[in-house]
């Protein structure tokens, strides 16, 4: 009998914590739209970097396809209203707090399922490593930093910035896809289960290195890699307020931590996929890649997604090339 009333009343718990409120609304801080987020033109880039002794190497050519990214980290205000649409969520360290709770300051002490939840319920995901680090880099081949190869406490918050812990969002210049942060302020989380030998897809090349052979081979590696095998471990990137000079927040530099984890320099940003259900819009985008595809006399490796390539950033279609405003190309909702 006891055992009977026991399990009544858990699935009573069970059922108020995992039920939606009434009026679950996407609050209007976290908004799916470019003054939220920033489209990232797809292409191939090199990943990782090739003479540092951290966990990102051997460097390898990747290729991503189009997608968006949230210009800024989440924030404190957003998390806040996303707290409003959960009966049972708890609000995390540090967002109540009188100076580190501003509501323009990142989100910490959050672990991976509590940023891929907030991420899900606005149509969203969290970006995978290569797409983090392909915008990161804002379009910018082998550079340490979204800026050029130099530390530079102008340019990003860290140890010797002097600031002694995170800032508010966008206090710092953004990369040339418009996003902040991309290093220092706080790392972030992204969805791949960490593998240091993941990203290492071996092939033997001829001396004098040739990117584009890369792609011939047919290797998932190579195109929107995304290491989804189960592992209570998850990558994070982007370095933070308490790197120090010298111990990357470099763009290729990765890190790792258990997912529920909670760390008081750890946040996130999220991603969404591109949805094209116009047969206009696709018409458009292929007329765009055929059109720079012949003016910089390059042809698309069979295999690979005919996607835009990165060789063509800054390449206009009809005078200017707007994805955002191509018909009902929009986020993925």
């Amino acid at each position: 009998m006891l055992g009977r009333y026991l399990s009544v009343i858990w699935v009573l718990i069970f059922v108020g914590c995992s039920s939606k409120p009434e009026t679950c609304i996407r609050p209007t801080l976290v908004k799916n739209n470019p003054e939220n987020m920033s489209f990232i033109t797809g292409g191939k880039f090199l990943m990782g970097e090739a003479h540092s002794f951290f966990k990102d190497k051997p460097l390898n050519p990747i290729y991503v396809s189009s997608f968006y990214m949230d210009k800024s980290e989440v924030t404190n205000a957003m998390y806040k209203e996303y707290l409003g649409t959960k009966k049972c969520n708890k609000p995390p360290r540090y967002i109540e707090d009188p100076i580190l709770g501003q509501d323009e300051y990142p989100i910490v002490d959050v672990s991976y399922q509590d940023a891929k939840g907030f991420c899900k319920l606005y149509g969203k995901r969290l970006p995978t490593e290569a797409e983090w680090e392909y915008a990161a880099r804002g379009k910018l081949e082998m550079k340490k930093f979204p800026w050029g190869n130099d530390e530079n406490p102008n340019y990003m918050n860290y140890r010797e910035s002097g600031n002694g812990w995170a800032v508010s969002v966008k206090s710092y210049p953004p990369n040339k896809y418009g996003l902040y942060d991309m290093s220092g302020n706080v790392r972030e989380w992204v969805t791949d289960t960490y593998s240091k030998s993941f990203y290492d897809c071996k092939k033997k090349v001829k001396k004098g290195f040739d990117m584009d052979s890369f792609f011939t081979a047919k290797k998932d590696c190579r195109q929107n890699p995304l290491n989804s095998v189960y592992g209570q471990y998850k990558v994070t990137r982007g370095g933070s307020w308490s790197y120090s000079n010298g111990y990357p927040a470099t763009v290729s530099f990765r890190s790792f931590d258990l997912a529920s984890y909670r760390g008081k320099d750890l946040g996130f940003r999220c991603a969404s996929d591109i949805k094209l259900d116009d047969n206009i819009v696709t018409q458009k985008l292929k007329e765009f890649e055929t059109t720079v595809m012949d003016g910089i006399n390059e042809k698309v490796p069979e295999g690979v997604p005919t996607d835009i390539s990165s060789q063509e950033l800054g390449n206009t279609f009809n005078g200017k090339f707007d994805p955002s405003k191509l018909g009902n190309m929009e986020v993925n909702k």
